[in-house]
């Protein structure tokens, strides 16, 4: 059996692809090339097209506070694999662009086949982080 700490080690290994810090929709769509440096020093590239598709459905006045990437954070609930979205404007995005409503004590849950549908259409402009519970 792993311990807790080594089992916190691997999921923080996991995660690593995570961004630093976060940049505006506006400012990505004034890049020519826009990108975000992650956690493990690399650089990563968001497509502009993905980078537009998100514009479409977020007011011009919030695109400096829409912040990308969008983040799905895979957890475990009751042995079952779903995934949550935390951020509020990433919530209300969603629910425009793909539909999505179901809600659980105020953070959007979606499960992986409705996961599939983003990532398709944001393969860049999305990242998963994965959550463990210890408790």
């Amino acid at each position: 059996m792993m311990s807790e700490k080594a089992l916190a080690k691997m999921i923080e290994a996991l995660n690593k692809h995570m961004p630093e810090t976060k940049k505006s929709l506006k400012k990505m769509l004034e890049e020519d090339e826009p990108s975000i440096r992650a956690k493990d020093g690399n650089e990563y590239i968001i497509e502009k097209k993905e980078l537009e598709f998100i514009a479409e459905y977020v007011d011009e006045i919030d695109h400096d506070r829409f912040s990308v990437p969008i983040i799905l954070e895979m957890n475990d609930l009751n042995g079952e694999t779903v995934v949550f979205i935390r951020d509020k404007m990433h919530q209300e995005f969603l629910k425009k662009a793909f539909g999505f409503d179901r809600f659980v004590r105020g953070t959007m849950m979606i499960y992986l086949y409705e996961m599939r549908k983003i990532r398709r259409k944001l393969r860049t402009a999305s990242q998963v982080i994965f959550k463990v519970s210890l408790r």
